[in-house]
């Protein structure tokens, strides 16, 4: 049980001790982790753990730093950072405080989870060290976990400093070989991507009733009424209302009417019966949440409610493009939808957003270039985890 104080004390004064260098230098700078540092910070690491643990691995020290139980309150303390002050949501504005100062706009750059980080690291570094020393099959398990687990961790880290992160805009049959970063440079490319098609498909609009001053009702947590099937009922606070046709492309025919239509900048716009249940009055009206193009058209309920249409949103959208890359004269056809990205070239392709100004009439998509040369070695870690889980599991069924 002594070595859960010797964790508990070196975990805390290495929580105090970041705290300190946090308050006074501030964060560490992700330049520490890029190319050639991150190698040879590495490669140092490694170098100097490994003869540290070879020259004094009989010490207490070292026996109790490479124990299960230090082990264990590293990575609870790690949790209760990541979990605990990873989880304050912390607006813009409040970087300017005691939260700025602490780093919570990107923990992992803080001093105070670095130490911490490291301790963890060089602990199941030793651990893998001290059973690398004894060949028995039941090790094999173990280092497979192990070894996997500080693979992925170690290449996640020293991987921070290379990622590179890139938006480009893309117009149709305008083949772009320039992107942007976060601090709006241009970056020439080893590839271009030209855009074919863009398209949206979109979710039905809702109706909602609003106040004099916008706000929609009931206050806090408005309810809205899906247009999804013609003849379909909503009851919004006193009006009952009854859908009888809805067009997802119409444009007006007469100053209160719409018709179908699929022109470039066509709205969408509904027919309902909206009744009062007070008074059990009724009438008959279109709505339109209108866009770029087309104004809005809203339907009066009293002198201080009306039902509006909100504009519809998104359900998916996705880039038809063409992908060039220099010294090749192949041309990649690809499709870029949002959460199914493509790579090319040592890049991720994310479909990132549009104009939505313009909606489904948007002539502009927006993607994202991801670069992370180290997520390879992260995927080794995690499938030598997994291959480790499996071994273990049929390491326990012989037994």
């Amino acid at each position: 049980m002594k070595s859960y104080p010797f964790a508990i004390v070196f975990s805390l004064t290495a929580v105090v001790v970041g705290l300190v260098l946090q308050f006074s230098i501030g964060s560490i700078s992700k330049s520490w982790f890029s190319f050639p540092y991150n190698v040879v910070g590495g490669a140092v690491f490694v170098f100097l753990t490994t003869a540290i643990y070879f020259l004094w691995r009989k010490t207490n020290f070292i026996l109790r730093f490479a124990s299960a139980p230090f082990a264990i309150v590293t990575v609870v303390t790690l949790g209760v950072l990541t979990i605990g002050l990873g989880s304050i949501n912390v607006k813009p504005e409040g970087l300017k405080g005691i939260l700025g100062k602490l780093g919570l706009d990107d923990l992992t750059k803080t001093w105070y989870f670095g130490l911490v980080f490291f301790l963890t690291l060089t602990n199941l570094w030793f651990s893998i060290l001290k059973r690398s020393m004894v060949y028995q099959r039941k090790n094999i398990a173990f280092l497979l976990n192990h070894f996997g687990l500080w693979l992925a961790m170690f290449a996640g880290v020293l991987g921070q400093g290379d990622i590179v992160r890139l938006t480009m805009d893309l117009k149709k049959d305008i083949p772009q070989w320039q992107a942007k970063t976060a601090d709006d440079k241009v970056v020439n490319l080893p590839l271009a991507i030209e855009l074919k098609e863009f398209s949206i498909d979109i979710y039905p609009n809702k109706l909602f009733v609003i106040d004099t001053t916008g706000t929609s009702l009931p206050k806090g947590k408005p309810v809205g009424f899906m247009l999804e099937r013609e003849g379909e009922q909503a009851t919004l606070l006193n009006w009952k209302i009854t859908l009888h046709k809805y067009l997802e492309k119409a444009i007006p025919d007469t100053d209160s009417t719409y018709i179908n239509h699929t022109m470039w900048g066509a709205a969408n716009a509904a027919l309902v019966t909206v009744e009062d249940l007070r008074t059990h009055q009724r009438k008959k009206e279109w709505i339109s949440a209108g866009n770029f193009q087309l104004p809005p058209r809203a339907i009066d309920l009293d002198k201080e409610h009306t039902l509006v249409m909100a504009p519809p949103e998104a359900r998916k959208f996705q880039s038809q493009v063409l992908i060039y890359q220099k010294g090749s004269n192949r041309i990649l056809e690809e499709k870029i939808e949002v959460n199914h990205p493509i790579s090319v070239g040592g890049w991720r392709i994310y479909q990132l957003s549009y104009d939505e100004r313009m909606g489904r009439w948007s002539d502009l998509s927006v993607v994202e270039l991801v670069s992370d040369p180290w997520l390879p070695v992260v995927y080794v870690g995690i499938f030598l985890l997994i291959a480790g889980g499996v071994a273990l599991l049929f390491e326990v069924k012989k037994n």
